[in-house]
């Protein structure tokens, strides 16, 4: 059936196959191969056989590779079969591959036990109010700010480190030189000097003025931080805007003689209007505080930045809304340019009371707009101050800032103006 030379090929690789598998080592040839001569034949004595039953040229190079099998050099022994030489070796590999990883694990899994919880801004929208909660019981770093500009900007910079404060966990701490510290007595930030607040300090620097900054909310509470920047958005504290409220409390003496001034000033709204004075629901009178800011917003350098101003038509326009919308509206005007002021309202058509506190001691005008109903401001941050604290409707001017200016580019209306506000 077979020639001589494919019955040795078949039988050698019978015991190549015999020798590889344990448990094989005494597998005999079939009897049809009893008569083949057990030997080791070199694998191209089948391969050069000129019989056309003879092995083809893949099997040739099975048989090869077969061979190679057998000359193959003992394994060497398992990992647990090492001296203690190597053994120690191998430790030491798997610990400097396996101890930072370790670390960093348990380093990640305690900062997310100590992380405060996520914040999600809804757009547009107002979020939670986490006034009550309380992360105290870990603050262990500082956060401070380096104080720039009038009132306005200082209570957006106090404000927001406030609010980022107690959302990473950190103790806000600010100049108890600056103008906001000597405006509100009640603030709950630590006072302190400014040398004090400038050591070892590392800085966080916004990237733009009037747009909210999402990073802020995930900054490392293990180190002392330093803001720079103005952080003019409601969103860096609106979490804990009942909290902020108490803290932005006037004194005593500069509430009582703003009480005084509106109640002078709808007092002559009801005599001239109805010649009597009446306390019923009927006669109830709306404040509307309007500030109006100009000065050095028409500066030439301030103008090239992309500073405005309003102008006669959207004050009209928004005091028309108010008048329309309520029976009896005071207007009560806080200007650094009352003489413009003066020119171009309509004191006719509107009840306007300009204040009479001193521009110098600018906490008398802030307390004056917090304490009006409702709001009409136009540019700046004293205004928005003031609307933000007064708490009702609020009327904005939808011109600012300029159109194509850096301060346009830097600037975001959703993170700046409340959803709730009017634009005009």
């Amino acid at each position: 059936m077979f020639n001589q030379k494919t019955q040795d090929f078949v039988y050698r690789n019978m015991a190549k196959f015999a020798a590889l598998l344990p448990g094989l080592d005494g597998l005999r040839p079939r009897d049809e191969l009893s008569g083949v001569v057990k030997r080791v034949l070199k694998p191209t004595d089948a391969c050069n056989d000129p019989n056309p039953n003879s092995l083809t040229s893949s099997e040739c190079s099975r048989s090869s590779a077969s061979d190679s099998v057998l000359k193959r050099k003992p394994r060497k022994g398992r990992w647990w079969q090492l001296n203690s030489g190597q053994m120690v070796s191998l430790m030491v590999c798997l610990a400097i591959i396996n101890i930072p990883i370790i670390c960093i694990y348990i380093g990640y899994s305690i900062g997310m036990y100590f992380m405060p919880p996520a914040i999600h801004l809804p757009s547009p929208g107002i979020i939670m109010d986490m006034a009550s909660m309380n992360y105290s019981w870990y603050n262990t770093h500082n956060v401070t700010i380096k104080f720039l500009g009038g009132l306005g900007n200082q209570m957006f910079q106090y404000a927001s480190l406030y609010g980022l404060g107690k959302a990473n966990g950190l103790r806000p701490l600010i100049d108890d030189q600056s103008i906001v510290a000597k405006t509100f007595q009640v603030l709950r930030a630590r006072r302190t000097n400014e040398l004090d607040a400038g050591r070892d300090y590392g800085s966080y620097l916004e990237r733009r003025s009037n747009a909210f900054d999402q990073r802020t909310f995930s900054l490392n509470f293990m180190r002392n931080i330093r803001l720079e920047g103005f952080f003019q958005s409601w969103r860096y504290f609106d979490h804990i805007r009942s909290d902020l409220r108490k803290q932005f409390a006037f004194r005593t003496g500069v509430a009582k003689l703003v009480d005084e001034f509106l109640h002078e000033a709808g007092t002559n709204f009801l005599l001239k209007h109805h010649g009597e004075i009446r306390t019923d629901n009927k006669f109830e009178v709306k404040f509307v505080g309007v500030h109006i800011r100009r000065g050095d917003f028409l500066d030439g350098y301030n103008v090239k930045k992309g500073y405005t101003v309003a102008d006669k038509v959207y004050l009209d326009k928004a005091m028309r809304y108010y008048e329309n919308k309520y029976k009896m509206v005071v207007f009560v005007i806080c200007s650094d340019d009352f003489a413009w002021s003066q020119e171009n309202l309509d004191s006719d058509k509107y009840f306007i009371m300009y204040s009479k506190f001193p521009a110098s001691n600018p906490q008398f005008d802030m307390c004056l707009l917090s304490k009006c109903n409702h709001s009409i401001i136009t540019v700046g941050t004293f205004g928005w101050w003031g609307a933000w604290l007064a708490g009702g409707e609020t009327v904005y001017y939808r011109d600012y800032p300029q159109m194509q200016s850096p301060l346009r580019d830097n600037f975001r209306f959703n993170d700046y103006y409340l959803p709730q506000w009017i634009a005009m």
